[in-house]
């Protein structure tokens, strides 16, 4: 494990941002509740209120909360800098995303308006909290290069989040929903977003647990502002382009994810540590979904027909395929990798392997049950009537099965603390 040049003195406490790992899960559990209860209906279009509901229970409950919780844990360790006052915005960022997330699902599938202007008010209080005390950590490090593509990442999902808000203001005040708002939220989000946060976060954490090359700078630092660049682009050619000249754009976006997904699964293949662990494989299908999502949106943004089922697959796809299964990897690294580390701080230090925090079996029974979802949901968007039920309970699976593993590995620590607490430290596994 690789850790040179890391600053473990300044990680926030643990309990600070496990608890926003341990709640996610749960929100994608309850995803899988909610298709289910729908049934085939969801599955008709990407704007049935069940599946709206399940989308954002993922992307704010699970997606956002993690991706919020691992940037105020990443930052401090990798540039050496604190996050203003995360003792006390990190729990605003967490409780207002969650409970903007379940507010924002009962407003689609009850079709209330009162609630979207409610949910309105937690998910401004989060996005605020977590862009102010996110970009005056990265402000002040405007030499360190690490760091750049997660300023990035934090704009476009901000800018993402602040579309949100609008539209749920308007679905709020009963009035029409701005069409372009309607496509550029997802993306903004998707590509802007989780995709450049992903690769910010990839950086560091496949050299350090994978044992692959460590990447040169300038990739990195040219992908926040090429994404960027090319988002703007999209707004600009639907706004007042065209044919071919308004296809360009995407086509490129989608280009530049298929082209970085390809890039880090060979990296993957030919690192130098070759035993394949459970985070490789929820890896290689995540990577795997992103390099298919690209391919779809690229095809439907050069115009070839997909049918009405072509966003609910290219979405299914980014969404679960992709930035499910990799945060899945990083969490089933970044969980046990916590745990160990404040273990070693304890008096007498207990040694013990990173591994043993959560067990690879367990692990493993969750890469098979997590594959299942992403053929069960494929082919549920085909056959909804025989499928979406069976896909929906595999789903609840999925997320519940995520949070149990986080659970045992907060049950390994608090074990062996109290144990080094009563100087009964286990042997050594090493």
């Amino acid at each position: 494990m690789n850790t040179r040049g890391l600053a473990f003195d300044e990680a926030p406490p643990l309990m600070l941002v496990l608890r926003s790992f341990l709640l996610a899960p749960w929100f994608l559990a309850a995803s899988g509740v909610v298709l289910m209860i729908a049934g085939p209906t969801a599955w008709v279009d990407r704007y049935t209120p069940g599946l709206l509901a399940a989308t954002h229970l993922v992307t704010i409950g699970f997606l956002t909360l993690t991706a919020t919780a691992a940037v105020f844990q990443l930052v401090p360790v990798v540039a050496g800098v604190a996050l203003p006052y995360a003792v006390v915005l990190l729990p605003v960022v967490r409780w207002g995303f969650a409970f903007g997330a379940v507010l924002l699902a009962a407003a689609f599938l009850g079709g209330w308006a009162v609630l979207f202007s409610l949910a309105a008010i937690p998910l401004a209080l989060a996005a605020g909290a977590f862009t102010v005390s996110g970009m005056g950590a990265l402000w002040r490090l405007p030499k360190h290069k690490t760091m750049t593509p997660m300023t990035y990442a934090i704009l476009m999902l901000g800018a993402a989040l602040v579309m949100g808000l609008i539209m749920a203001g308007e679905r709020g005040a009963l009035a029409p929903i701005s069409a372009r708002l309607l496509d550029a939220h997802p993306l903004w989000a998707l590509a802007g977003g989780y995709f450049v946060l992903w690769a910010a976060v990839a950086t560091q954490v496949l050299p350090m647990f994978q044992g692959i090359r460590p990447w040169s700078a300038r990739a990195p630092l040219a992908l926040g502002p090429l994404v960027l660049s090319l988002l703007l682009a999209i707004s600009a050619a639907n706004a007042w382009a065209g044919g071919v000249v308004r296809a360009a754009p995407p086509v490129a976006l989608a280009a530049v994810v298929v082209v970085v997904a390809v890039r880090t699964a060979h990296r993957l293949w030919t690192r130098t540590r070759r035993r394949a662990d459970a985070m490789t494989v929820f890896w290689y299908m995540g990577l795997a979904g992103l390099a298919a999502a690209g391919m779809v949106g690229g095809l439907m943004a050069a115009g070839v027909p997909m049918g009405v089922k072509g966003p609910l697959v290219f979405g299914f796809l980014a969404i679960m395929g992709a930035a499910v299964s990799l945060m899945d990897g990083m969490l089933y690294k970044i969980v046990p990798f916590l745990v160990w580390l404040h273990l070693q701080r304890k008096p007498g230090a207990v040694h013990v392997l990173m591994s043993s925090a959560i067990g690879e079996r367990a692990i493993k029974a969750h890469v098979f049950v997590h594959a299942a979802v992403i053929a069960l949901g494929l082919a549920a968007i085909g056959w909804p009537r025989a499928l979406s039920e069976v896909a929906g309970a595999m789903w609840i699976a999925d997320g519940a099965m995520l949070g149990a593993n986080l659970i045992r590995a907060l049950i390994f620590y608090r074990r062996l603390s109290s144990r080094a607490a009563a100087g009964v430290l286990p042997h050594a596994a090493l």
